[in-house]
């Protein structure tokens, strides 16, 4: 069990105020559990990567027998691109992905409807979202409210690794990072990368929509490890834990997230390119 990121909404009050001991030890353990995330996501995904688009996995959950989010997995892609074939390199998925998250995915998310920035706590860095989906299937519309935490990573030769979260969690400890919104440029050997964290959070229903929850790290990295050698890829990849509410199953819910976790890499894709023409 992740002692912050999962599916289960956090008090407004249980989010500490950014500057102070408890805001560093808050997002010590957001990046904790994000960078053991990605590297069960690396573990599950890497080779099926290297010979598809996305590459999907399910990595079971954790929790504790009997509770709500014992079947609720942790659903994941990865996608390992590479700037020759897609003139994208890794600075389109910053700009995409890490600059102002939330409000760009309602411009290739379709069933994404409606954003609204509820709460700034850290310009740039960290925010509270109130986020509406229009659902396909005929059951009720859902909304999201959640606390989207957008970290430019320090370089580092292999990242996500454990010596990266290491050099990550010393950093935020000692008050040191982040600093900025901008991905910090890489000398050779280290490579770029960064993280977008959500974590929901209770508030007031909305009428006309189910309240649900979900977890989620998404990030992409530099990637010298792929299948040309020398040739310097970008990985992205995502997790993500939901709980949906309402009527319907959860053997529904889980069954239809892959797919919907997948359709978002040919949506942002086709979105990066039309911003690039």
């Amino acid at each position: 069990m992740y002692d912050v990121l999962r599916a289960k909404p956090l008090a407004r009050a249980d989010i500490p105020t950014p500057g102070t001991d408890e805001w560093r030890t808050f997002l010590h353990d957001l990046v904790h559990d994000s960078m053991a995330i990605l590297r069960m996501n690396n573990t599950s995904t890497r080779w099926g990567s290297l010979s598809r688009t996305v590459s999907l996995a399910s990595i079971p959950s954790i929790e504790p027998k009997g509770t709500r989010l014992r079947g609720a997995h942790w659903h994941s892609r990865s996608t390992l691109l590479f700037p020759k074939d897609t003139n994208l390199p890794f600075e389109v998925f910053e700009e995409g992905l890490l600059k102002d998250h939330t409000l760009k995915e309602k411009e290739y998310i379709g069933p994404l409807k409606h954003v609204e920035c509820l709460e700034e706590l850290v310009p740039g860095i960290a925010a509270v979202w109130h986020m509406q989906y229009q659902t396909p299937w005929g059951t009720a519309n859902r909304d999201f409210v959640e606390l989207v935490v957008t970290i430019p990573l320090l370089p580092h030769e292999l990242p996500y690794s454990f010596f990266h979260e290491l050099a990550m969690l010393e950093a935020i400890d000692h008050g040191t990072w982040p600093t900025t919104i901008e991905v910090p440029p890489a000398n050779a050997p280290d490579l770029r990368s960064f993280m977008v964290i959500s974590v929901p959070v209770e508030h007031a229903p909305t009428p006309g929509y189910v309240r649900a929850y979900y977890a989620a790290v998404e990030g992409a990295r530099e990637d010298l490890l792929g299948k040309r050698l020398g040739e310097v890829g970008v990985q992205w990849l995502m997790s993500t834990q939901t709980d949906a509410r309402g009527w319907i199953p959860q053997w529904v819910q889980e069954w239809a997230m892959p797919s919907q976790i997948a359709a978002d890499v040919p949506s942002f894709l086709a979105w990066a390119r039309a911003k690039r023409a």
